[in-house]
């Protein structure tokens, strides 16, 4: 049977990843940071095998190589090094060259990634996405790079990030105010290509057991395109209680801009996506309103009620 590494395996996208190919017959090595946690537990238990170590740690990834024959590398956004996401992928490549049996990689990293030739060109502009997606960018271009064959994923906005803490830094009003509330310079409603993390999982596993059919390919990731008052509506739904939009004025994208760097994403923000390939696969991928109702109660703890 063949056998795969798997990055950042607890996670939503390796995780579901690691998931399918096990019960497909395939081998998996799991690159986790804690081998004890629940998580990890829950892989071996399904037949994994487990690697203590990350993206960083060249000996764990070179020990989880062995022997495999594909790769699935996803990222860790590294705000302290503008390279930090390349060098994750080096580590990686490396690793799969000494190995002397892989034959693709794949490569996870977020829609729009492809949309500059350059980021460092609109650092003035927007710096936190010159850093953001040019690390993104440079990863890609380390797998393309790499002689093996790859392929490359870019998922749209993961469902998952309006519940828990993280929604703070998309939506900072929400969880205490129930409102979705964004900087929008552009004609029309803000329209976000929204996706389920576990679905990323579906199209990973696909493309590691057939790496030939899809080498070269660069895939954008959604399951559907919505505007904020339609994420809104379905949120209403869920919880019982009225989520609104909010659209700050100039004068307050400029104050918020000051401790939320995720605005320059929403001011430079396009919707533009090529789904192309993805629609070739044929998916039943995982609409919002089915995200909700799978997590409704993460989705009810993620917000004040009252």
């Amino acid at each position: 049977m063949p056998a795969f590494l798997i990055t950042s395996a607890t996670g939503r996208q390796g995780g579901s990843a690691a998931r399918i190919l096990l019960a497909q017959g395939a081998q998996v090595h799991a690159l986790v940071r804690d081998p004890t946690s629940d998580a990890a537990r829950a892989l071996e238990k399904l037949g994994a095998r487990l690697f203590k170590g990350d993206l960083k740690d060249g000996a764990a990834v070179r020990a989880a190589t062995e022997g495999v024959s594909g790769v699935f590398i996803n990222t860790f956004p590294d705000f302290t090094n503008p390279n930090g996401e390349q060098q994750q992928a080096e580590t990686v490549i490396a690793a799969a060259k000494g190995a002397g049996t892989v034959q693709s990689i794949v490569v996870s990293t977020v829609t729009g990634t492809n949309a500059e030739p350059d980021w460092s060109k609109v650092a003035t502009q927007y710096p936190f996405l010159s850093q953001y997606y040019g690390s993104k960018a440079g990863a890609e271009q380390a797998v393309r790079d790499s002689g093996f064959k790859y392929t490359v994923v870019r998922p749209g906005w993961l469902m998952h990030n309006i519940i828990g803490a993280g929604v703070a830094y998309h939506f900072p009003d929400y969880r205490t105010k129930r409102v979705l509330t964004v900087s929008h310079t552009g004609n029309g409603p803000y329209t976000t290509a929204v996706l389920d993390a576990a679905d990323v999982g579906v199209v990973v596993a696909k493309v590691l057991l057939d790496p030939v059919e899809f080498h070269g390919k660069e895939m954008d990731l959604e399951a559907e395109t919505l505007t904020l008052e339609e994420m809104a509506s379905q949120l209403t739904a869920v919880l019982g209680k009225e989520v609104t939009v909010k659209y700050r004025t100039e004068a307050e994208t400029v104050e918020a801009r000051k401790t939320l760097p995720t605005i320059d994403y929403q001011l430079w923000h396009s919707s533009k996506t090529d789904t192309s390939e993805l629609r070739k696969l044929n998916l039943k991928l995982t609409t919002f309103k089915e995200f909700l109702e799978r997590e409704k109660d993460a989705v009810r703890n993620s917000v004040s009620l009252d």
